[in-house]
């Protein structure tokens, strides 16, 4: 032990070089635990956020399943959804929790065909069987403090082999209705009292009417038919029309036509995919200006904004947006994913911002458009019907109309972007109540634990209460 000693006397230096080592040791042992924590708080708090975003979508996923038998509970589960996890699957679900509330049945009969005035106050409800069109007065619909809502104010009726398709003015007092081989123009100045003003013959009776577009004055109509051509009328004087040009627009035929609201430019689609811009300043000389090259085919639908200035087509399950600002040179803008294993009608709001797209589902598809490079859905409206063949807005998105087999349905979406914009305000204003019971979050939680979000020794969830993260 002397000798130790004496060894550490004779070297203080080794004394110091054994207390720094321990030092070091010491703070590497310290950070190894610091950072061991970090990676263990990391882990777990990844875990806890994984098992809200399951928990989150399985309450929308619930909700989804709840719309019609309980719609109260549904509205619950999406609160409580998005509280828990706010992205866009929880928020899509809340949105169309909170629509599904603003439909309503129009009618259950059958209807293939529907258009809708600029002010959505006036709608037209066809059927390619019976050949009759019904006219509706929506007023009554879009006013929730009116309980009985009207009837069909009037039908249109003259197509004895049926109505393949139907047209209205922006201010609804034009109608267009057309079937085998002619197209009928309606007076709907007073829409209770249609007057049937002239009938517009076709080159060839066997030419069944495809399509059908009106300028937004009603003074220009399109008419597009099976053998591929398109013919150009005027309307000035509806009770005397006047043909302007017959064009040979495609070689199969033409199921998809959508003008601009002056009348100057259309687009058009046939039945093998080709999709083709026109220009009609002379409409008396229709000139092609461009073809759109599509990737798939075959496509049908298309639709233009007023201006001219965007166009969609269907492209299979797809819908392209494209730039017509240089219609010699169109450019494809977008491309965006939907739902629908086929694309059977659209319809586009004038300002071009707002899409309704339909398919052979029970919902109807709703996009924003403002962000030409990346379109967002909206909201998914269900209707009645078990797939849709047709669909119309009104100019400024507030109405929208859609039919099929099952019937037509009518929504009011007049401060849906109130409600996107700020989607919790929306569901709780005069809800701020709602409570979630402890065996309903037993049952639709999948086993989370209660009392990770609700109040100690409650047995009931304050739905707008919940706090993001609470966990």
């Amino acid at each position: 032990m002397n000798d130790l000693t004496g060894a550490r006397q004779a070297d203080p230096r080794g004394g110091a070089r054994w207390r720094m080592s321990a030092i070091v040791l010491a703070v590497l042992l310290a950070v190894s635990l610091v950072v061991a924590g970090l990676a263990w708080k990391r882990e777990h708090d990844r875990a806890l956020a994984q098992e809200r975003v399951a928990l989150a979508h399985g309450l929308a996923l619930h909700a989804a399943d709840l719309r019609d038998a309980a719609p109260g509970t549904a509205r619950d589960l999406g609160v409580v959804a998005v509280k828990i996890h706010s992205d866009e699957q929880t928020r899509a679900g809340l949105i169309d929790t909170l629509v599904w509330g603003r439909g309503s049945e129009l009618t259950p009969d059958a209807s293939s065909e529907v258009a809708l005035s600029g002010d959505g106050r006036v709608a037209l409800t066809g059927d390619i069987g019976n050949g009759e069109v019904s006219v509706w007065d929506l007023t009554t619909w879009l006013d929730p403090k009116v309980i009985q809502k009207s009837d069909r104010v009037a039908a249109l009726q003259g197509h004895k082999e049926g109505v393949e398709a139907v047209s209205l003015s922006f201010d609804g007092r034009t109608a267009l209705t057309g079937g085998e081989g002619a197209t009928i123009v309606w007076d709907l100045t007073d829409p209770a009292k249609p007057i049937r003003a002239a009938t517009l013959a076709g080159k060839r009776k066997t030419d069944s009417v495809q399509a059908l577009a009106l300028s937004h004055d009603g003074r220009t109509a399109v008419i597009a038919d099976e053998a591929g051509d398109v013919t150009v009328w005027n309307l000035t004087d509806r009770s005397r029309p006047a043909r302007l040009s017959v064009t040979r627009a495609h070689n199969s035929s033409v199921r998809g036509l959508a003008l601009s609201a002056d009348g100057g430019i259309a687009v058009t689609a046939d039945h093998d995919g080709a999709v083709t811009v026109w220009d009609l300043a002379d409409p008396s000389r229709p000139v092609k200006s461009a073809d759109l090259t599509l990737p798939e085919r075959p496509m049908m639908e298309t639709a233009i904004s007023a201006d001219g200035r965007v166009a969609l087509v269907e492209n299979r399950h797809q819908v392209e947006a494209w730039s017509l600002d240089d219609r010699s040179r169109p450019a494809r803008t977008a491309m965006f994913e939907v739902p629908l294993g086929d694309m059977y009608d659209m319809a586009l709001t004038p300002d071009g911002k707002t899409a309704l797209l339909a398919g052979p589902s029970d919902s109807v598809f709703l996009w924003d458009l403002s962000n030409p490079s990346g379109p967002t859905r909206s909201a998914a409206l269900k209707g009645y019907a078990r797939e849709i063949n047709s669909v119309a807005l009104g100019a400024d998105g507030g109405v929208a109309l859609a039919a099929g087999p099952g019937g037509a349905s009518l929504w009011d979406l007049s401060n849906l972007a109130e409600v996107v914009a700020d989607l919790e305000e929306a569901a709780c204003h005069g809800y701020s109540n709602a409570q979630l019971s402890k065996a309903d979050w037993a049952r639709y939680a999948g086993g989370a634990n209660w009392s990770d979000y609700a109040v100690e020794g409650m047995d009931v969830l304050s739905v707008c209460s919940i706090t993001p993260g609470t966990r």
